[in-house]
């Protein structure tokens, strides 16, 4: 029974040791935003407010070149932006908000010495998790320098895409149709 006094001691260490290592391992910081009251607009301490889809990203995914589809509020903007979403460099702070390309956003951002200012705490909201049509104000504009009536291409279907493909395939499937035909007017 002695030889089992020394294998507790060395569970004992065993466990003291990752608990220490436990309280040295860093951790992230997570952002303390308070959440609108409800019925409150998620968007009323913005500057402006506008949809749009992330083309690239820069500077640890926290700065967005964004395309602008609709400006929903605040001041006009042209059709490309940067949305900065934490500060420059290696510097971060616990409300950096990152950003995934390809996806879209409703913006809801600050206006800071002349650049679009996010963070974790905005109003700004991926399109995926909410209810675009219900949230859309009854009047949007498109961005600077956008043709009148532009529409968000993206969900909408090119059908003038489509016109030299579904050609090209009408016409290997008539001579495939023709081929099978003489095919078989041959055996007749």
């Amino acid at each position: 029974m002695p030889a089992s006094r020394p294998a507790r001691w060395l569970r004992v260490l065993a466990a003291a040791a990752l608990t220490l290592a436990s309280l040295l391992v860093p951790t992230a910081a997570s952002a303390s935003c308070l959440a609108p009251a409800e019925g409150q607009d998620p968007f009323a301490a913005a500057d402006a407010v506008f949809l749009g889809t992330v083309t690239s990203v820069a500077n640890n995914a926290r700065w967005a070149t964004v395309r602008v589809e609709e400006i929903w509020s605040g001041p006009d903007q042209p059709v490309e932006v940067v949305v900065r979403g934490g500060p420059e460099g290696n510097t971060a702070t616990s409300v950096d908000r990152t950003y995934l390309v390809g996806d879209r956003y409703v913006f809801a951002v600050l206006l800071v010495d002349g650049n679009l200012e996010d963070n974790a705490c905005s109003g700004t909201t991926a399109v995926a998790a909410i209810d675009l049509d219900a949230l859309r104000p009854d009047e949007v504009r498109v961005p600077e320098g956008a043709a009148a009536g532009a529409t968000d291409r993206s969900s909408s279907f090119d059908l003038g895409g489509l016109a030299g493909p579904v050609l090209l395939a009408s016409v290997i499937g008539g001579l495939l149709l023709a081929t099978v035909l003489l095919a078989r007017r041959r055996e007749a």
